[in-house]
């Protein structure tokens, strides 16, 4: 990827996206070198995604040297099981590449995505009111809490493990997806119909953004999961916590970005799915420490609410976050829209109501159910710290109920290993009215709504409706694998 913009903070900017690349193509780094690769037999992503290996038999990866690589890489057998949906997997990647890359808007935002930068990213999930003074906030140093937050993240974000080497699925641009032997592939096509997009340079900020195809070849790194997927997801999870009040907005946002990858074509629609399983599990290992929650999101959390508020007010958009984006459509038909359909996503966003959709959407990818449906719900251990932000007034046991209750049903593809994350819905769950009785159980859960709220009886030693400390310090960890 090149910088046109000459000097040290063009350097800078190239080594930290150089880096974030690297790790989400699975490829290892000066920086990475001393880090010894995860067991696949213990590494949560490939446990996760273990579905896929009845979709696609691989072979062995062997990264001993470049010239091993090259014979192995890619390398592996469609199974019987796995060609149907495989196939689906081609044909709807096809599809969104040939609409997004016709797109000179859309292909451009895939390439500024393919960046892995979540200041380029996410500004626009805020809409345009409150998305300008986020930018100027992280430009002018007034969020630095935020900034300092994102930074000691490093690169965990885009991490999948041992999935991808393990998995060694090829990618979808290769010219022959067979490698000479188009038998393995039991049916489906050795070369697909793929538009590459050509880089572009930004005329605004001198940044030149490609598609990375070349650096996926030459790092031989494989298609399944999406190490971009799992970042936008997890960076995107990160901004929720510090404004729930646009959640559901932001978590849209990630998964446009997720379906940046099919756009430019570099990888199928299962692999997003995977790469969403990647990045919610990274932001949950990332708030499994309650004190990362009160030391280091709340901090954060305040002083970019307190910053915003003063904007908005400065503007005469009223003297509450609340009121502000109420008044400015953040939350409506003025704050995150786009006007791209596909396949999968078939409405633009223009709105919550949509973004909603488009988000669900998402999840499946438009995929049938290959697995049980009307499964009890399942909610991940730890999945309930992501949505505490926006209900502080809940415990971790009713916001996993919470969890239960918005998730998708059971049945699509990759939901059999995935311990829940597949279903977790946090789009709708950070949409939701959550009312609980006078015994403390949640009675009611419903998506959709311009901001998260919680009804709760008042109770007469307690006029705020709650005689629980602080969420942060008081929960024990909820049971493994539980569900509602």
């Amino acid at each position: 990827m090149a910088i046109t913009s000459p000097g040290r903070t063009s350097r800078l900017i190239y080594t930290a996206l150089a880096s974030s690349l690297a790790i989400a193509l699975g490829t290892v780094t000066s920086a990475t070198a001393s880090m010894a690769p995860a067991d696949p037999a213990t590494d949560p992503h490939t446990q996760l995604l273990g579905e896929y290996a009845t979709y696609w038999s691989a072979d062995h990866y062997d990264q001993t040297s470049p010239e091993t690589q090259a014979a192995s890489a890619w390398r592996g057998e469609v199974t019987d099981a796995g060609r149907s949906i495989l196939w689906e997997n081609d044909e709807r990647l096809q599809a969104i590449n040939a609409k997004g890359a016709a797109d000179p808007v859309q292909s451009k935002r895939a390439l500024v995505d393919a960046d892995l930068d979540w200041k380029q990213t996410f500004p626009d999930a805020l809409g345009p009111v409150l998305g300008e003074y986020f930018v100027e906030g992280l430009a002018d140093g007034s969020l630095q809490a935020t900034t300092d937050l994102y930074e000691d993240l490093d690169l965990s974000m885009a991490s999948t493990g041992e999935a991808k080497h393990e998995f060694n699925y090829p990618r979808p641009f290769l010219e022959d997806r067979s490698f000479g032997q188009p038998e393995r592939l039991n049916g489906l096509a050795t070369n697909l119909d793929i538009t590459r997009i050509d880089p572009w340079t930004d005329p605004e900020t001198g940044l030149t953004h490609d598609g990375t195809y070349d650096l996926v070849i030459d790092s031989f790194s494989q298609a399944f999961p999406s190490g971009h997927t799992a970042y936008a997801y997890g960076e995107g999870i990160v901004l929720a916590s510090l404004l729930p009040e646009l959640g559901p907005e932001i978590m849209t946002r990630a998964s446009e970005a997720g379906l940046a990858r099919n756009v430019l074509g570099v990888h199928y629609p299962l692999d997003v799915v995977g790469g969403r399983i990647s990045g919610h599990l990274n932001a949950a290992t990332a708030y499994s420490d309650p004190a990362y929650l009160a030391d280091t999101i709340m901090p954060a959390r305040e002083e970019l609410t307190a910053y915003l508020t003063e904007q908005c007010a400065a503007d005469g958009h009223g003297d509450t976050l609340a009121t502000c984006i109420d008044n400015v459509g953040a939350n409506s038909d003025r704050g995150y829209t786009n006007e791209f359909t596909d396949v999968v996503s078939t409405d633009p966003v223009t709105d919550r109501t949509s973004a909603l959709a488009a988000y669900e959407a998402r999840m499946t990818y438009g995929f049938g159910q290959v697995g049980p449906a009307y499964q009890a719900p399942v909610v991940p251990e730890g999945a309930e710290a992501l949505i505490a932000t926006a209900f502080p007034e809940l415990t971790g046991e009713q916001r996993r109920v919470v969890l239960a209750a918005t998730q998708i049903d059971s049945g699509y593809p990759l939901d059999s290993t995935s311990q829940g994350w597949q279903r977790i819905n946090l789009a709708a769950a950070l949409s939701s009215k959550v009312t609980v009785n006078e015994w403390g159980e949640v009675i009611s859960v419903e998506p959709g709504q311009p901001a998260a709220s919680v009804v709760m009886p008042a109770y007469n030693d307690d006029p705020e409706g709650t005689d629980s400390d602080c969420w942060w310090a008081t929960e024990a960890p909820a049971p493994e694998h539980a569900t509602s």
